[in-house]
């Protein structure tokens, strides 16, 4: 089936856009976008980075090479979407709380929660983001715009007055993230079990959120950390 699409293009996020005609041979007609980011996914999950072709996607996905290029150019190309999927559903979690704290921690758990389920993944974003230069769009979606998201929310938590004063959220949202891929690649390297991966990660940032807030928000988050901390001493018991 050939099919004429209409296609978004921008260099990066702050560039000029444009649409781009791509005419596609022997499309797959019950082939979608989403379900090709999910056999990406599954191939990622099964063979990791370097494991993945576009050739056996291709095959996986029904379609010709030449059709997976037209649409992504790359597989760096084609990864950066399907990543970007994945990162909208946990921090769309993130959204169902309420904005400030609350989403930042909430966020964090969705992405600890997405690593524990398939680690592969997360190993081939670690990897990806150490192969490419600095303004690489991949850069962008998984680590400025993660500062740039816990940066909005600790707006709000300033707003609300839940932190204390003089603190530099700019900093505090590079800590965030910082420690988030930390423990991240820890974990990929073996230094951490994957087992203990998603209460190190909660615990950490719990740790940082600690130090800049107050009032109610800080005596929720110390009770949070408590309650994370007996289910590691009584896991630990048994």
């Amino acid at each position: 089936m050939k099919v004429k699409l209409e296609i978004w293009r921008q260099e990066h996020r702050i560039a000029t856009g444009k649409f781009e005609s791509y005419a596609l041979d022997n499309a797959s007609p019950d082939m979608s976008f989403l379900e090709m980011l999910d056999v990406l996914n599954e191939e990622l999950t099964d063979k990791g980075y370097d494991g993945v072709t576009m050739n056996a996607l291709a095959e996986k996905a029904g379609v010709v090479k030449k059709t997976l290029y037209n649409l992504y150019g790359s597989k760096d190309d084609l990864l950066l979407a399907a990543i970007s999927e994945i990162i909208d559903s946990y921090r769309g979690v993130g959204g169902t709380e309420e904005p400030g704290i609350a989403s930042i921690v909430a966020s964090r758990n969705g992405a600890s929660r997405q690593i524990v389920a398939t680690p592969a993944y997360a190993e081939a974003m670690t990897k990806a983001i150490t192969q490419v230069n600095s303004d690489h769009d991949l850069i962008d979606v998984l680590m400025r715009d993660g500062v740039s998201f816990n940066l909005t929310h600790l707006r709000i938590a300033q707003v609300n007055d839940e932190l204390i004063a003089d603190v530099d959220i700019e900093d505090i949202a590079e800590q965030i993230a910082a420690q988030g891929w930390g423990i991240t690649l820890l974990c990929m390297k073996g230094v951490i079990p994957i087992a203990r991966f998603e209460d190190k990660s909660l615990r950490g940032l719990l740790v940082i959120l600690l130090s800049v807030t107050k009032g109610h928000r800080h005596q929720h988050l110390a009770e949070l950390l408590e309650t994370t901390s007996s289910a590691k001493r009584g896991g630990r018991n048994r």
